[in-house]
């Protein structure tokens, strides 16, 4: 390893020795003093350019573009409005067992063990699943953040 790094400096010493050294001569314009004979004056040359018309292909390419879809972020649901409508018409209470609302349905899911969280009960309110169907025809949108809202704040309590 030592007998590498001082090669290298030797080597990096010795070109910057010949750099420094060579072709400087050439360089060096002569004193006006130390010249004997007629100057030669240069002549200005001029040249004439000629510039080729060029031609550019246009090319064309194509973009796909993808469409993705994107679940809606439900609004912001009002949990007092939602026990409401959970024992309301919606008859939420018939089907699942929530200790907050006094229901004991035995049909859907029980909430206080399922615990769901406001996304996961906005989806089931909405969509529904299995045996429970969709409340997105009976049930507004802010209806169904509401009903939501509710479950998702106190199932399990």
């Amino acid at each position: 390893m030592r007998r590498t790094a001082l090669a290298l400096v030797v080597l990096v010493t010795a070109l910057g020795f010949a750099a420094a050294g060579c072709g400087g001569e050439e360089n060096q314009a002569a004193a006006p003093e130390t010249v004997e004979g007629e100057a030669t004056v240069p002549t200005e040359t001029t040249a004439t350019e000629t510039t080729a018309t060029e031609t550019t292909a246009t090319q064309t390419t194509e973009t796909t573009t993808t469409t993705t879809e994107t679940t809606p972020v439900p609004p912001e649901g009002d949990p007092a409005a939602g026990k409401e409508i959970f024992l309301g018409a919606s008859a939420c209470a018939n089907c699942h067992t929530l200790a907050d609302a006094e229901a004991s349905g035995t049909v859907g899911p029980n909430l206080d063990e399922t615990k769901p969280s406001y996304e996961l009960a906005y989806d089931r309110v909405t969509n529904g699943r299995g045996n429970m169907p969709s409340f997105s025809a009976t049930l507004s949108e802010q209806q169904r953040a509401d009903v939501a809202a509710y479950v998702s704040s106190v199932a399990g309590k």
